[in-house]
């Protein structure tokens, strides 16, 4: 529920709460299928397959309260369905540190971009 609501509130951020979960239950100690703990690829995609549901629902809400340029809308969502086609392509590709090291930085990105504005 948690990440739902941060959904609501910074977009994909509830995304990055439930991965943060999921990391920490899937670690060795707390997980009782020890053949399954640290699949981390396992669990960015399924923190992925949780945020679409949670961001289809914020923007159900924000187009009923009419908070949607769809101007805009239609300027960023071609390239944000690209970019989430080719990061779901890289993801099987790429060797798990690399990718961990491109979601640290887009997290400390984003940070610090909310910081400054």
């Amino acid at each position: 529920m948690t990440s739902g609501i941060l959904n609501g509130f910074a977009g994909t951020g509830g995304g990055i709460i439930l991965y943060f979960v999921l990391k920490y239950l899937n670690k060795p100690e707390n997980n009782k299928n020890p053949d399954n703990s640290n699949n981390m690829k396992d669990i960015m995609a399924t923190t992925i397959s949780a945020v679409i549901p949670m961001s289809i629902v914020s923007s159900v809400i924000y187009m009923t309260k009419g908070k949607i340029i769809y101007k805009e809308l239609l300027t960023y969502l071609p390239a944000a369905l690209i970019g989430g086609i080719i990061g779901a392509i890289l993801l099987d590709k790429l060797k798990f540190k690399i990718v961990k090291k491109l979601f640290a930085a887009m997290i400390i990105y984003a940070g610090i971009k909310m910081i400054l504005k």
